[in-house]
């Protein structure tokens, strides 16, 4: 066989492999986010904690005597 024949078959063979993998990736993905669902446990679980500190508390340990 001639190089040029072996390395020209062998890049047809890696750009259609991307372009498989790379379109079998894409088309899970969309197929991912049309069909997920969150459960309302899910969504109360995943709610943002309030970054809200008692210093009160925090002056009373601060204070405290060891």
């Amino acid at each position: 066989m001639n190089r040029d024949t072996t390395d020209r078959d062998m890049l047809l063979v890696s750009v259609f492999t991307f372009l498989t993998v790379s379109l079998w990736i894409f088309f899970e993905l969309v197929k991912t986010t049309k069909t997920a669902v969150i459960s309302t446990t899910e969504q109360f679980v995943i709610t943002p904690i309030t970054s809200k500190f008692d210093t009160q508390t925090l002056s009373k340990i601060k204070d405290r005597p060891y």
